[in-house]
């Protein structure tokens, strides 16, 4: 699980690195962290918690920005069966309000989720769900070049539930400024 996640997380940075450069935009940070969930539970499906997030922003302007992330979460486990569920969201994030090293955030955007149980009469049953991301944020300076992040979201599609992530962002060159 671990170097399937790495290699699509080295994919996913080499995708955003593309689509920077493709379209004018400014990749000007990376990062990730944890993610918790609500998460998906039915007759067949279970799904676990915690789960690694990687994500880039690309500056869209002044106070825009695009979020695009994956997540992977740890497998749930049920008697008869284990589920895999993994989101990419692709979130845009409008400044509210500033103040000197916080900045909040509102945030709304597009999920696909994949689910994925196998059952131990090896069948398994695979499925993407889109699904509409809203929500706010809080983004935190913590050092020259690095900042903390928190927010929470609900997903709203054939699957209901609240994320909420934490983790750090790297600056690639560096901050402009000292506050927002």
């Amino acid at each position: 699980m671990i170097r399937k996640t790495t290699k699509i997380g080295l994919l996913s940075l080499l995708f955003l690195f593309t689509i920077s450069s493709a379209y004018s935009v400014d990749l000007t940070r990376v990062g990730g962290g944890l993610s918790f969930s609500s998460g998906i539970e039915d007759a067949n499906h279970k799904t676990g918690n915690p789960a690694l997030t990687a994500r880039g922003v690309l500056e869209l302007g002044e106070k825009f920005w695009l979020v695009p992330g994956l997540t992977f979460y740890l497998p749930g486990k049920r008697q008869g069966s284990t589920t895999m569920f993994s989101t990419f969201d692709a979130d845009v994030t409008y400044t509210l309000a500033t103040e000197k090293t916080i900045l909040f955030y509102a945030l709304a955007g597009g999920n696909l989720s994949y689910v994925s149980t196998k059952y131990d009469v090896k069948e398994k049953e695979s499925q993407f769900f889109p699904a509409l991301n809203i929500g706010t944020g809080i983004e935190m300076i913590i050092e020259k070049d690095w900042t903390a992040y928190a927010q929470i979201k609900g997903v709203i599609g054939s699957y209901k539930f609240v994320a909420i992530n934490i983790g750090v962002h790297y600056y690639i060159s560096g901050r402009r400024y000292k506050t927002w």
